[in-house]
């Protein structure tokens, strides 16, 4: 791997693991991976590279083993665009689906959730017709933009009003029936 240093056996990567403090989740994926495939199970790897939480190695082994080289060094590059959960989310997915994958999220700012979603085999949640409809009869009725966010799993979300001066928002709070003048 051209950007990583070749490990050869599991003394290799735990003497690079060591004497190297500033590793990306993309080169401790590196070792993970090297360490499994020499052997090692995920208990003795926590121990030796001194990983407390169960789940990151298996994040981290999953990660390894199944991206290949150019994913890696493209994740490596960009640690702070690519995060170990967008790429645990994506690891099991066939390669050409996760190079873009990791592609697009150098483009854009894509939260981990969706990723998950794509790897479950389920698409991207659609807007509620019912709240859609709901924004735009209150719009219409206010005279003004509404922005609506619903969250059908928590069944709560947020309300946007758009106003267009302070004289604006006096107004729309008055007739949400606050009034500040009463409470200065």
């Amino acid at each position: 791997m051209s950007q990583f240093p070749l490990l050869l056996d599991a003394d290799d990567a735990i003497n690079h693991h060591l004497s190297n403090e500033n590793r990306t989740d993309a080169e401790l994926a590196y070792i993970v991976a090297t360490l499994s495939k020499d052997g090692y199970q995920n208990k003795k790897i926590r121990e030796v590279l001194g990983i407390e939480k169960v789940y990151t190695v298996t994040h981290l082994k999953r990660s390894g083993m199944n991206l290949t080289e150019e994913e890696l060094t493209l994740w490596h590059k960009n640690p702070n665009r690519i995060t170990l959960g967008h790429v645990r989310a994506i690891a099991l997915l066939p390669q050409r689906q996760r190079e873009n994958l990791l592609r697009e999220l150098l483009s854009k700012r894509i939260p981990v959730h969706k990723y998950e979603a794509i790897a479950h085999g389920k698409d991207e949640p659609t807007e509620d017709s019912d709240i859609q409809r709901y924004q735009q009869l209150m719009s219409d009725v206010l005279g003004r933009s509404v922005g609506i966010k619903y969250n059908a799993a928590k069944k709560s979300g947020t309300l946007t009003l758009t106003f267009y001066s302070l004289d604006d928002l006096d107004e729309t709070s008055k007739k949400l029936g606050f009034n500040a003048a009463e409470h200065i």
